[in-house]
């Protein structure tokens, strides 16, 4: 393709206009206003310039889809979307009110003006410390794969949502809802957004039924694993997934037994740092790992913080979410890229929400 659709020049100056709109409207601070301003101009320095569009060949099936999806919708539409995951991308790529689609920037420019519009929405709401308004605009990870088409902030936003009305809003059924469209773009999130509702169900505010809800969990949980069979099926997972992302030899298997907590929690511990700076292969990777680094560190100030009064059985749960969600995918992911991609709306929420939940550290006394 062209290095720029003179269409997506236009895009682009649909969303400067919503930018400064909002910023007439006192709807974005200054800050911001700059931040989204290098962030729309970050979309067109990805794609076929950074890196080839190959590099995440699924951005072409969304774009193409989502034209056909606005005109006739050919045979190789049905077909490339027969997926429900991708159909329903698509779909939200091709009804979402941006003038032109023409590629896979157009969809990147979806992604850039959700990104801002929550942005807008959150801060309205008053959910934004300066530490977490910070963390949102600036986070590495979510400025790059917000900046090209995939449906990741898709995902991101309807898990946003679903916590928020659990956690902020106290409206369980409305939470709910939004986990039925995030089903539909990816079902592994689904079911790992799932449990913070099921604790919120089972304990409420009570410290006490918290305690025996996650020891049930974890029953539960290792029950499948050891007593159901599942375990091998992990295994068998993660053989294939290590095959796929051009490993030799054999994946070191999950064991049944005393060894599987601490398995299962150094890979936990592992997908949020890969790749460790001796791992990294050029110098994107080893700029990642640096961020991994510092990643790492704000979420170790995070976890380590004191709940708020009356908030510790939020803080717990979201920690339990986080926690589960990167066991899984640490289970089975082994590619440096796909762990980025998979992590960062994860790390972005435990932020956002242990900045509601939790005290700031307090200040060392001046001596």
């Amino acid at each position: 393709m062209r290095l720029v659709e003179l269409e997506d020049v236009a895009n682009g100056l649909y969303l400067l206009c919503l930018i400064i709109g909002l910023r007439l409207t006192d709807r974005l601070d200054s800050l911001a206003f700059w931040v989204f301003i290098a962030r729309v101009g970050v979309v067109f320095l990805t794609n076929d310039v950074l890196f080839p569009v190959s590099y995440m060949p699924d951005q072409l099936g969304y774009i193409r889809c989502a034209m056909m999806y606005r005109g006739d919708v050919s045979e190789w539409c049905n077909i490339f979307g027969g997926s429900v995951t991708v159909g329903t991308a698509s779909r939200i790529f091709a009804y979402f009110p941006m003038p032109f689609l023409v590629s896979v920037r157009s969809i990147s420019l979806v992604n850039m003006a959700l990104v801002i519009v929550f942005y807008a929405f959150l801060h309205k709401k008053g959910f934004f410390s300066p530490q977490s308004r910070l963390f949102y605009l600036c986070y590495p990870s979510f400025i790059l794969y917000s900046a090209v088409g995939m449906r990741d902030v898709f995902i991101l936003y309807l898990m946003l949502l679903a916590l928020f009305f659990l956690f902020e809003r106290k409206r369980f059924i409305v939470g709910i809802l939004f986990l039925y469209p995030l089903f539909l773009l990816k079902p592994q999130n689904a079911f790992m957004a799932l449990p913070p509702f099921i604790l919120a169900l089972l304990a409420g505010d009570s410290k006490k039924r918290m305690v025996w809800a996650v020891l049930l969990g974890f029953v539960f949980t290792f029950g499948l694993l050891l007593g159901a069979g599942y375990l091998e099926e992990l295994n068998k997972y993660r053989h294939t997934f290590f095959a796929e992302d051009g490993g030799v030899g054999e994946v070191e298997r999950l064991q049944g037994s005393v060894l599987l907590p601490f398995q299962l929690l150094g890979a936990a511990i592992g997908v949020i740092f890969m790749p460790f700076p001796w791992q990294a292969g050029g110098a994107f990777q080893l700029v990642q790992s640096v961020e991994n680094l510092i990643v790492g560190y704000i979420l170790f100030l995070y976890w380590t913080r004191q709940p708020k009064p009356g908030m510790e059985n939020l803080f717990l749960n979201l920690k339990l979410f986080m926690f589960s969600s990167m066991m899984i995918y640490g289970a089975v992911i082994f590619n440096f890229g796909t762990a980025a991609r998979y992590r960062f709306p994860f790390v972005l929420l435990f932020v956002l929400f242990a900045d509601r939940f939790t005290l700031p550290r307090e200040k060392d006394p001046k001596s």
